[in-house]
């Protein structure tokens, strides 16, 4: 993203207002807004999640893989990225063996294991559906970086299939 600099803004204003007004504008309006300009992304949301969740390298690959994957799918975009990331650790718990949620994971992010699994069916339902169509459509870059020893080869490991989580 690249914004203009005060002077261009000054320019564009065709110097009806100076630099200091400018600046001192753009002060009044973050301290309006408390200098929150940014939201919480589903990658936020992921990184205290998997701390919650105690993960290991490979479960931190795979949750990551999968809510990459997530991103090329539109309809999976009418999840908050909370509940995104909640359904990428729940699937990534999953193949690791461990328990699908556990009581920490509860309290971090204040979702039950039950209200997940729908995020999660869902996550895994449109992660089968595009395989074939991204592939045909040359779209294999998650796959291709998750497939390498870095990152623990996880895109290479099937998943579980969505009827596979049960609510626990």
């Amino acid at each position: 993203i690249y914004y203009p600099g005060v002077r261009s803004l000054v320019a564009i204003c065709d110097n009806t207002y100076g630099r200091d007004d400018i600046l001192d504008c753009e002060e009044s309006i973050l301290k309006a807004l408390e200098y929150q300009i940014t939201v919480p992304t589903a990658q936020h949301f992921l990184v205290r999640y998997l701390k919650a969740a105690h993960a290991d390298e490979e479960m931190i690959h795979r949750a990551c893989y999968l809510l990459e994957g997530s991103l090329l799918n539109y309809d999976l975009l009418k999840y908050y990225p909370s509940e995104r990331a909640a359904a990428a650790v729940m699937i990534a718990r999953k193949c690791s063996g461990r328990n699908l949620w556990s009581p920490t994971l509860l309290k971090f992010t204040d979702y039950r294991g039950e209200d997940v699994v729908p995020f999660a069916r869902a996550l895994l339902e449109a992660r089968a559906s595009d395989t074939a169509s991204l592939k045909l459509a040359g779209l294999k870059a998650v796959d291709q970086k998750y497939g390498s020893e870095r990152r623990c080869n996880v895109s290479t490991v099937p998943l579980p299939a969505p009827g596979d989580l049960l609510d626990e």
